[in-house]
């Protein structure tokens, strides 16, 4: 809301992104992606539109990779929508393993081999 106002730069915005690259909590995901969002919105068919997709890329890979798309063990609701929001980001933002995978899992889902869960529905 900061940068929006025109109180802090976008680059000061994305570098304090830049440090949540490791936590775990969905609240504080949802309000990245939010905000991203947003930015990305301002920036689409911008000289920019490709720079906001790589560092959208590059910040929500690491808990995309640790999350994975199957629940572990022990996973607790807010761990499912926390899956579900990254994957979607990830596929939106053009990462290819998550476009990929996004791929084979509806075409095994069409094909009646796997079910999708509903947390992944959306992303996928």
């Amino acid at each position: 809301p900061q940068a929006r106002a025109g109180l802090t730069s976008t680059v000061e915005v994305l570098k304090v992104m830049e440090a949540f690259v490791n936590e775990p909590n969905y609240t504080v995901w949802s309000d990245l992606s939010c905000n991203l969002g947003i930015l990305g919105t301002l920036l689409s068919h911008t000289d920019f539109q490709q720079d906001i997709e790589a560092f959208v890329r590059d910040v929500f890979s690491p808990i995309g990779e640790r999350l994975g798309w199957d629940p572990k063990p022990g996973e607790g609701h807010l761990d499912a929508l926390l899956r579900g929001l990254v994957l979607g980001k990830l596929g939106k933002a053009g990462h290819k393993a998550t476009l990929e995978e996004a791929r084979r899992r509806f075409k095994d889902h069409v094909e009646g081999k796997h079910v999708l869960s509903a947390d992944l529905r959306s992303p996928v």
